[in-house]
């Protein structure tokens, strides 16, 4: 069997070579797609509603919590990645307004804004509602 994937790689540095692509340029695509897709830090911005509020919330990579993990994985996916912008429909009154930032290892971060009542992908508001999750679960508990 060793023999077989020695072969094959051989065939594939040779297939490389013969195209003008390098062993180096091949070796270093996969870390850069991993470093774009590994997100780090999510924040949150919710304004607006009735009472006006302007709140944010920041998890990051190190944040304890059993969904940190998960909400990372969905804000580094492809799906997530690909979003426009903005999902709005402008004029509404006491509407939650969302900006979410994604940071990612690689230093860029993708920034989308929503709003309540407006049809936008899953992906969005599953990074949403984590978010605010996290943030619930991780808040000081009121004094009675």
């Amino acid at each position: 069997m060793s023999v077989m994937l020695r072969a094959i790689g051989q065939v594939i540095s040779a297939f490389a070579l013969l195209t003008g692509v390098g062993a180096a340029t091949l070796a270093s695509a996969a870390p850069a797609q991993a470093a774009w897709s590994d997100a780090y830090q999510v924040t949150l911005t919710r304004t607006g509603g009735f009472a006006g509020v302007n709140e944010q919330y920041t998890v990051s990579a190190g944040t304890v919590h059993i969904s940190t993990a998960d909400l990372m994985a969905t804000a580094g996916s492809c799906e997530f990645r690909r979003l426009s912008p903005s999902y709005t429909a402008g004029a509404g009154a006491d509407r939650f307004r969302y900006t979410v930032s994604v940071t990612y290892r690689n230093g860029i971060t993708k920034t989308v804004s929503t709003e309540d009542g407006v049809e936008a992908p899953e992906v969005l508001w599953q990074v949403l509602d984590m978010t605010l999750q996290i943030r619930r679960d991780l808040a000081p508990a009121s004094a009675s």
